[in-house]
């Protein structure tokens, strides 16, 4: 087990309100009212705000991260309705930045949601990344893969990525200066797993290939776990291991992940 020390100091005690909110998260084992007043003080960017960004930044904002920032250039569209479910019908046509923003402030006005409504490239990334503790990977392309792993390193952020394929998805968590109260320990980043990204004449997509919706939402749903174990300490983290999913086999499996890099 890789116990990591925790990633956000605690906020301020929290109001009758919240305790209310949160009520069937204080009696949870390792979470609790000082992990909740971690979670409220958390600062965490996702970008992406499609099929992996929409159910783990609801499961976010549900669990009360105080501050969400959402990275995506794109506008809604009806084909994005399958999996995406933080957006509407009605929001057709609007920047996912802006309706995801709408939908979470919804969920909880208490929240501070930040739209980006910008493409990451080597320009903006470390500005656009460099105010938040934690970052999630929720694109569906290799250059903004790499350029996040990257940036995220340079910046000693954390990073929980997540890749899907039709029916079966990777999750894990990167860092490149993971804090531990046990020592010193390795980091580990996208490059340790797949060092450069493939040719670009083997890259699917989803129009091309297809993506079931459901298994979205238990992806996404993972991703933000992940997000509360880092920003609270609790559990036992993805980090060193990549889970793999395979749904419609209704299997999953664990594998060990070794940094390659001898310096």
């Amino acid at each position: 087990m890789v116990r990591l020390s925790p990633l956000v100091e605690p906020g301020p005690e929290l109001s009758a309100s919240d305790r209310e909110r949160f009520a069937r998260h204080l009696p949870v084992p390792e979470l609790g009212e000082l992990a909740q007043r971690r979670l409220r003080a958390a600062k965490v960017c996702v970008v992406g705000a499609g099929g992996l960004g929409s159910p783990a930044l609801l499961y976010l904002a549900a669990a009360g991260v105080g501050t969400l920032g959402v990275v995506d250039a794109d506008a809604v569209e009806l084909v994005n309705l399958q999996r995406q479910v933080l957006h509407t019908t009605g929001a057709i046509g609007s920047p996912k930045a802006v309706s995801a923003a709408g939908r979470l402030t919804e969920l909880d006005p208490g929240i501070r949601v930040v739209p980006h409504e910008v493409r990451l490239d080597a320009s903006n990334a470390a500005e656009v990344l460099g105010g938040y503790d934690l970052v999630l990977d929720a694109v569906d392309n290799f250059p903004t893969r790499y350029l996040i792993s990257d940036t995220c390193a340079e910046l000693g952020l954390p990073v929980v990525w997540a890749a899907v394929l039709v029916t079966r998805a990777q999750v894990s968590v990167f860092w490149d200066a993971p804090r531990s109260p046990d020592g010193p320990l390795p980091g580990i980043t996208l490059r340790d797993l797949h060092p450069e990204p493939p040719a670009p004449e083997s890259w699917v997509t989803a129009a091309q290939v297809g993506v079931l919706g459901a298994m979205c939402g238990q992806v996404g749903a993972l991703m933000a776990t992940e997000a509360i174990k880092l920003i609270t300490g609790a559990g036992d983290p993805l980090f060193g291991r990549m889970l793999y999913l395979d749904t419609m086999a209704a299997t999953s499996a664990t594998v060990p992940l070794v940094p390659r890099r001898t310096s």
